[in-house]
């Protein structure tokens, strides 16, 4: 199967629509990532199908069309190689998104490739916990998201407080969420947020089971919150 095909088909299984300029584009950014991937450390899923599965779809169930509005602002925390910032932008360009990363060499890629693509997006380098305390950022969006950086005690600590009250964190889990939702009942209860809703799929071919965890900020976080940095790792709330 051609990779083009893969995606669209994939995609069109998981009912996410996409149009055909933006699958080109998601593919234009694999090309883009794979290459400065032989100077960079971005990934260490060089494989098309596996690419296209693993970080371009799994990217693409994290926010729903629901949630989507005209202007909303969307924060992408810990987005590595673009993930799922890049490609969540690529097939809703009406948000506006924040990706945010403490790797300077990251950063910098994003920017040659948002650019080469055409899109608009806003980089800052910065720790999630000394951005947290930011008055321009702190309780700012309407959507923070983050993939694989944490588990649930400590990303709600790095992301809650950056989340408008009403706002939602999202965070997407494999087949532990339960486990890493029960530890986090503490630190959510601390912060504002509680569990609003809870998605789950699986990715065809590559069989990944995810569960798109949906977290409601219901009030606004502690001034305390977040402590310093690598407090929220090292001793979760």
């Amino acid at each position: 199967m051609g990779e083009k095909k893969l995606l669209v088909s994939t995609l069109n299984q998981l009912n996410i629509p996409i149009e055909d300029e933006q699958a080109d584009a998601l593919l234009s950014f694999m090309e883009i990532l794979l290459e400065a991937n032989k100077h960079i450390n971005l990934t260490s899923i060089t494989e098309p199908e596996d690419f296209i599965l693993k970080h371009i779809v799994d990217s693409l169930i994290m926010l729903s069309k629901d949630y989507v509005k005209e202007g909303i602002k969307v924060l992408d925390l810990g987005t590595g190689g673009g993930f799922p910032g890049i490609p969540l932008k690529i097939l809703y360009p009406e948000i506006q998104i924040t990706l945010v990363d403490s790797v300077g060499k990251k950063l910098k890629f994003i920017d040659d490739a948002a650019r080469n693509l055409g899109i608009k997006v806003e980089l800052v380098h910065e720790r999630a916990e000394i951005l947290g305390k930011n008055k321009k950022y702190r309780e700012k969006y309407d959507i923070v998201i983050s993939r694989a950086v944490a588990n649930m005690q400590t990303l709600s600590e790095l992301c809650l407080p950056l989340v408008k009250v009403d706002g939602l964190m999202i965070a997407s889990k494999g087949p532990k969420y339960n486990e890493e939702l029960d530890a986090a009942k503490n630190a959510m209860k601390i912060l504002g947020g509680q569990v609003k809703s809870i998605e789950d799929c699986t990715i065809p071919i590559a069989e990944l089971e995810r569960h798109v965890i949906i977290i409601e900020k219901t009030n606004a976080t502690p001034a305390a919150y977040p402590r310093k940095p690598g407090m929220p790792n090292k001793n979760p709330l």
